[in-house]
Formats: C-alpha cells, structure tokens, sequence
C-alpha cells in the first residue's frame, strides 16, 4: 500500500526524464503537482499520461518560459493567485 501524502510540487523539467518520472510517483503518491512548462501541449500529454494511472491525481500545467522574464513573473502570479503553498521545488 502507498502512503498518501499531501504536499504541493512544482515542478519545471516535469516533459522527460527523471523530471517526468519524479512528477508521476508524486503524483501517483497524492501530491498536488503543478507541471510548468514552456510548452502546455507537452505538460499535457504528461498530464494525460499521469491520469491514465490515476483518475484521482491533482495535476495541473502552467506556461512558464524562464528564458522570459515577463513569462517568469506571469507565472509567479498566476502561482500566487492559486493561493497554494510551495513545498517541494524541482
């Protein structure tokens, strides 16, 4: 049996590699994931991918471009606004 825990991630390497598996134990896990990316449409086929597993995962994916500095402060509101605390950064 998995121990559920809840915690909020955010993660911006979340499309491939151990950055994509990381995400999904998290989420499989009962972590509230936020997947930021520079491009939604691969954050979302992560998100599918995820969801396939499990129904009852809380994932969501946020535009973010580090190489913007308008998109890195877009995103820090848009984070912000969620009213979410921020417990494990990747």
């Amino acid at each position: 049996k998995v121990k559920k825990i809840t915690k909020e991630y955010l993660n911006a390497g979340a499309t491939s590699g151990l950055g994509l598996e990381t995400t999904r134990v998290l989420a499989l896990r009962g972590v509230h994931v936020v997947i930021a990316v520079k491009n939604v449409e691969a954050g979302e086929n992560v998100k599918s991918l995820i969801l396939d597993e499990t129904r009852c995962a809380n994932v969501q994916v946020m535009q973010l471009d580090v190489s913007s500095l308008k998109s890195v402060r877009d995103f820090c509101n848009n984070f912000v606004s969620l009213g979410l605390p921020l417990n494990i950064l990747m």
